[in-house]
């Protein structure tokens, strides 16, 4: 009766646990077949009776087979049975559970039952997954970000370095984790100096931010890095992190920009020197010229004087024009077959100044058969004049210039060597860049703006050659050496007897018109001079007004007048009733490609940019248009 009541009290005992407990309680079968009792406490539903199809109903289809594979271990085990897996709450939804189990055993060591307990593990489970989210979200941007991540311990040693930061090392994830800087080849300097951010961000709490150069498995690079405190739950620093980035690219270009800047300013500087250069003498002869009576070898003087330092100031700007026009493509070359013995024989007049200012000897010497050129003759010219003018400008006085040419296959190949200063091997690799003048501070006092052999290069290769200098280093001379396709054979003329030329009427009517007194009245004199009748207007209604009574057989309009500009007057001036008689021609300062294509669009027949070349400008009032009778 004691053992009884004794059992019954235990029973009641366990009861009243199972009752208070939130865990689920269950019992089941000695081989789990079926489930005899099951307490849910509304987590799971509640099972009175024995049930055997307990796995299909409270165990999720993908965790059963792992559930029946622990169950078999532990019934052969005799032991504690372990599971975690999902399954059906009473609601319906899916949700984690942890079950311990416990075999009951009889007299004879048998299992007759099994009680267990299953607790609530959806909360933990649903953070775990997401915790695992983020690790691999994190590890997936680290992994294939550019940037190199990594974190320090606060011995210095690293505990974490993304796949960027250990190619850049060239180790592995072993050979790398536990290792400090200086273990890690570190140059000594490099590590005391993270050493010491790494101290600072721990006792700061403030984070650290530098650039440095770095050897490293990518060649030497230069990088810019971050160092940030990681705080723990107790608000003292835990680790260091940082970030690096290559920033190696981004310090080359503002290189690239500060040199450019300071090119660009020196280049300013030389565009004035260089400009105001013509301007003095000029002022002077105008002085001159203004003085009284001159003499006449003043006055002849002083004209000569003007003439060549406005040719010089033409130069500079039809130069800076060109540089524009070809950098933009908009430049045209008018080709034809040339020889080469007339464009190096023009090159030689036009350098001829320059090369006996320096009391230089020239050295020509070219093959005496026929060689011919496809392209712009004036363009080549201009190519090896720049040559010769620069050979003259950097040779000591006395110097020899040598300018030779040869066929080498189908290939012409001119060279222009001197004995002059030479180039060292840094000035070579940027001779032909724009706003480069190689020797700016040397002795020997030099001009130009650091576009001309820039401007080769491109004419040239427009002509679809190449040109490349050679020199031995300072003191040891210059070559520059120009290569350009031979022409084609020449094809058998043909006789044309359709194009023969009408003489050109040698008093022509012009009527100039320009809001600028002086430019309008000289211009007139000097059209006088060649036996035109001129009339001059300084404003477009007043060119309009004279037009009928006048009637001119050409116009030069300047564009940039107030009121009615040269546009306008163009176009009011072709719907007149002598129109489309007119030669209109635009006489301006503004010479891109655009303005050429709208002075078209306006009606006018020709597009000259001042101050206007006066052979150029007497072709075009004896023949109509720029090009050659």
């Amino acid at each position: 009766m004691y053992a009884e009541q004794a059992l019954a009290e235990s029973e009641k005992r366990f009861r009243a646990l199972v009752t208070a407990s939130s865990d689920v309680v269950y019992r089941m079968s000695a081989d789990f077949s079926e489930l005899r009792q099951l307490e849910g406490h509304l987590f799971v539903a509640a099972s009175r009776s024995p049930n055997r199809n307990w796995l299909e109903e409270y165990i999720h289809p993908d965790d059963r087979d792992l559930a029946q594979a622990t169950i078999h271990d532990a019934i052969v085990r005799k032991g504690m049975l372990e599971l975690e897996c999902r399954v059906f709450l009473a609601d319906g939804s899916v949700g984690w559970t942890h079950t311990r189990a416990v075999p009951m055993l009889d007299a004879a060591g048998e299992i007759s039952e099994w009680i267990g307990m299953v607790t609530n593990v959806t909360a933990r489970k649903q953070a775990e997954h997401a915790l695992a989210y983020q690790r691999r979200m994190y590890e997936a941007i680290l992994t294939n970000t550019p940037d190199l991540a990594y974190v320090w311990n606060l011995d210095h040693r690293f505990i974490y370095a993304n796949e960027g930061l250990l190619r850049m090392w060239g180790r592995t994830w072993e050979e790398a984790i536990g290792k400090n800087c200086l273990e890690l080849g570190y140059e000594p300097w490099h590590a005391a100096m993270h050493d010491r951010e790494i101290d600072q961000v721990v006792a700061t709490k403030q984070p650290v931010r530098g650039e440095v150069p770095f050897n490293g498995a990518f060649g030497r690079r230069h990088y810019d890095y971050l160092l940030v405190p990681v705080i723990g739950a107790s608000g003292e620093v835990e680790a260091v992190a940082g970030t690096t980035r290559d920033v190696t690219e981004r310090k080359q270009l503002e290189g690239s920009l500060i040199d450019a800047d300071r090119r660009k300013d020196e280049f300013l500087a030389t565009l004035a020197h260089e400009l105001r250069n013509p301007l003095a003498p000029i002022r002077n002869a105008v002085h001159l010229l203004k003085s009284g009576d001159p003499t006449g070898d003043n006055l002849r003087a002083a004209r000569e004087i003007i003439d060549r330092q406005v040719h010089h100031m033409v130069r500079l700007v039809d130069d800076l024009m060109d540089v524009s026009r070809i950098t933009l493509g908009q430049v045209n070359l008018r080709n034809e077959r040339v020889g080469l013995r007339r464009v190096i024989e023009d090159a030689v007049e036009a350098a001829a100044p320059a090369i006996e200012a320096g009391n230089h000897r020239l050295v020509v010497d070219v093959p005496a058969a026929a060689l011919h050129l496809e392209g712009d003759a004036t363009r080549l010219s201009q190519v090896f004049q720049n040559l010769l003018d620069n050979a003259a400008k950097y040779t000591p006085p006395g110097g020899t210039i040598t300018l030779r040419a040869e066929l080498r296959g189908d290939r012409i190949v001119v060279s222009v060597r001197d004995t002059g200063i030479g180039i060292t091997p840094e000035a070579k690799a940027r001779v032909f860049e724009l706003f480069t003048r190689v020797h700016p501070n040397d002795s020997i006092k030099t001009s130009g703006l650091g576009i001309g052999l820039s401007l080769a290069r491109k004419l040239i290769e427009l002509h679809m050659g190449d040109i490349e200098v050679r020199s031995e280093g300072a003191g040891m001379g210059s070559e520059f050496i120009v290569t350009l396709p031979l022409a084609a054979a020449a094809p058998v003329p043909k006789l044309d007897l359709g194009n023969s030329r009408v003489a050109a009427d040698t008093r022509r009517r012009v009527m100039v018109v320009d809001d600028n007194r002086d430019a309008a009245e000289s211009l007139g004199m000097l059209l006088e001079m060649d036996h035109c009748i001129v009339s001059v207007a300084f404003d477009g209604l007043q060119a309009l007004t004279a037009v009928d009574e006048f009637r001119p057989d050409i116009v030069l309009l300047d564009i940039g007048m107030p009121g009615m500009d040269g546009y306008e007057l163009a176009r009011r001036m072709r719907a007149t009733p002598r129109g489309t008689e007119l030669v209109l021609v635009a006489l301006t300062g503004w010479g891109q490609a655009e303005d050429k294509q709208r002075a078209m669009d306006a009606g006018f027949n020709e597009h000259l940019t001042k101050p206007v070349d006066p052979d150029l400008l007497a072709r075009v009032i004896t023949f109509g248009h720029s090009a050659a009778a």
